[in-house]
């Protein structure tokens, strides 16, 4: 009888156990990351104009482009809202299609969040990093903040980190380099950011790392003044502001 009881108690034991770790997983579950869960993205922002449109019909403000539905711009631009709640951004001439993978067929594109961009055949798969995918002279991709990993099919996986890029010729990706400060602030200073209103996710990062650039590219900060006289460009003080055209 002794014997039975303990047999007893310990699958009482292993029962709470079980149930104590299906409680824990019932948790945890929805807060896996989605990263392969945008069905569609909504139009958040138009700027210059109305020359937005999904698939061959004029964009409004906050319509649905539905997977696989191609967004693109002609000379305007737009925000974008993924149904993950990522975000992305489309510079003039730009032309994406909605997916598991936003593929960037013409143009520029920056993703910001948990979204994979694509672009001639190699892909970027990101855990909530802000970086632009270009998808002209071949094929870029440039990562401001985070890290992304850079695979085409069952190939190696290549890191590109903070403050670097990877270009693609002839459908060859090519060696990891670093942004110059230059390229960083025009980045900055550009179309994927000029006039837009509502901030990508953890865009006020952009403006430290930019700092932190330029004092690299000035050798520390008694290089300040040399570099104001040699006209080394200074990093915005924020981000989306309308710049004239002498900007």
């Amino acid at each position: 009888m002794t014997g039975f009881k303990q047999r007893q108690k310990i699958w009482k034991i292993f029962l709470g156990v079980l149930s104590l770790a299906c409680i824990v997983l019932a948790i945890a579950f929805p807060r896996i990351p989605a990263m392969a869960q945008i069905s569609q993205a909504i139009v958040q922002e138009i700027l210059d104009g109305d020359e937005v449109f999904v698939q061959d019909s004029k964009a409004t403000l906050n319509q649905i482009a539905k997977f696989d539905e191609v967004v693109r711009t002609e000379k305007s631009r737009t925000a974008l809202v993924f149904s993950n709640l990522a975000a992305g951004r489309l510079a003039p001439n730009s032309s994406v299609s909605v997916g598991q993978c936003v593929e960037v067929r013409q143009g520029q594109l920056i993703a910001s969040g948990p979204v994979n961009g694509c672009v001639a055949g190699f892909e970027a798969d990101v855990q909530g990093t802000i970086y632009v995918v270009d998808a002209d002279k071949g094929g870029k991709f440039q990562v401001l903040e985070g890290q992304v990993k850079v695979k085409k099919g069952t190939e190696e996986p290549v890191e590109v980190g903070q403050g670097q890029q990877v270009a693609i010729a002839d459908g060859i990706l090519g060696v990891v380099e670093r942004i110059s400060f230059e390229d960083f602030v025009k980045i900055l200073k550009g179309a994927l950011f000029e006039g837009f209103t509502v901030p990508l996710p953890k865009q006020e990062r952009l403006l430290e790392i930019c700092n932190e650039l330029r004092q690299d590219a000035l050798g520390g900060a008694e290089g300040q003044v040399v570099g104001t006289v040699l006209g080394v460009p200074q990093c915005p003080t924020e981000l989306g502001i309308r710049i004239g055209p002498s900007g």
